[in-house]
Parts: structure tokens; sequence; C-alpha cells
């Protein structure tokens, strides 16, 4: 009797521990690489980009970003912009949407320069149940804009 009760307190603290256990957290570091487009923007603030992300641990695919928030920066950072919306990353494996917050207009040697910070809002497939961010820096080119990525993805 007592080895049955033994295996069974055993049985029972595995399956909690399972049930309790902790997401798969992965570092992830990507490019992505994306243009302005116009024709069937969503954003009340006209702007939206699409493109493609190129990043390790099978993060590649396609992007779109919906600004749906703008103001201008403080009087100390003349001509920048703080902007938020949505960023869609169709991937093989599921989608990822996150919240882009960021600052653009910074000038640095005449070059544009933005920042954002990404935090995971919902995702299908893989990324289904999903939590994670992403930090951003990128450049504003004259036809497109290059952004790299840095951050953690975790899914259940």
């Amino acid at each position: 009797m007592k080895t049955l009760t033994t295996i069974g307190f055993l049985a029972a603290a595995l399956t909690a521990h399972a049930a309790f256990a902790s997401p798969q957290c992965h570092a992830v570091r990507g490019l992505i690489v994306d243009v302005q487009f116009t024709d069937g923007c969503t954003s009340p603030n006209r702007f939206c980009a699409a493109g493609t992300v190129d990043g390790n641990r099978n993060f590649r695919g396609s992007t779109e970003f919906v600004m749906d928030g703008a103001v201008r920066g403080p009087a100390s950072a003349p001509g920048t912009l703080a902007t938020s919306g949505l960023l869609t990353y169709t991937l093989r494996d599921g989608t990822l949407v996150v919240r882009e917050s960021g600052l653009s207009g910074l000038q640095q040697d005449g070059e544009k320069r933005f920042t954002a910070f990404q935090q995971v809002q919902s995702g299908s497939g893989r990324y289904a149940g999903a939590s994670g961010h992403f930090y951003v820096l990128g450049q504003a080119f004259a036809d497109h804009f290059e952004a790299e990525i840095q951050g953690e993805i975790c899914t259940p």
C-alpha cells in the first residue's frame, strides 16, 4: 500500500509540474526590410509598410505594419514623431501580431533613424499563446526601411 501511495504521489507531482511548466523561450534576431504602401492601407495616419523579415530560429516571412497612432516628439527632439501600430509577422508556421511603439525622425550624421519596442499581442499556429518582445533599431532610406530586431519569443 505504501508503494502505491508513493507512486500516486509521484504521478500527481509530475502531472502538476507539466501543467505549470514554464514556456519555451528563445532569443530571436532578424532584419526587417520593408516599403511604405498606400493601396489598401487602413491606417488612420495613412502609414502602412510591408516587407520581409529574415531571422534566426526560422523566424522568416512577411511583415505588415499599420500605424494607428502618432504624435509629435518633444520640443527637445525637433522633427521626431512618436508612433504606435500593429505589425503582423506572417511566418511559415504561424502568425505573430505585435504592438510596436517607437520614435522616428531621429537624425545621426544626416541619416534618418528610428527605434521601437514591440510587444507580442497575439499569435496563431506555433505562436498561439505566445508572449515576448523585440527591440528595434532601424534606418529610413529614400525608397525603403531596414530594421534590426532582437528579443525573445516564448511559446507554451
